[in-house]
């Protein structure tokens, strides 16, 4: 039986270093510590539910490079459709009295808030 020759763990790490992606943040994006990040960049295999895990974390299939058929494609990779609500975004800037002057955020507030409350 031939071997393979794809060591996984330095292919991840060169598709961290494309996509600028740091060990600490793939392990969040995982959801494991960042020791097991740094032991599976040393790996040569991975096991294939730590692979798939990567791959969405990364946006990179690596399992096509253990494909033997150029023609095959992944079975989940149907279009899904997402339906676009709305969004809460909280954002804090501190501002200076002159700024809030400056801006007439006084007035642009009152005049949101009257509108929500006739709404």
């Amino acid at each position: 039986m031939k071997k393979c020759n794809i060591y996984i763990g330095e292919i991840i790490k060169s598709v961290m270093a494309d996509k600028q992606i740091t060990k600490a943040e793939l392990a969040r994006r995982i959801d494991v510590k960042p020791q097991s990040v740094d032991y599976l960049l040393t790996r040569k295999s991975i096991d294939t539910d730590t692979l798939y895990h990567i791959s969405l974390a990364l946006d990179y299939d690596f399992a096509l490079l253990y494909s033997i058929k150029k023609e095959q494609t992944n079975f989940d990779s149907q279009e899904q459709d997402y339906k676009v609500g709305s969004a809460k975004v909280t954002v804090e800037i501190e501002l200076q009295h002159d700024d809030i002057i400056k801006l007439n955020l006084k007035k642009k507030i009152a005049e949101i808030l009257d509108d929500k409350e006739f709404k």
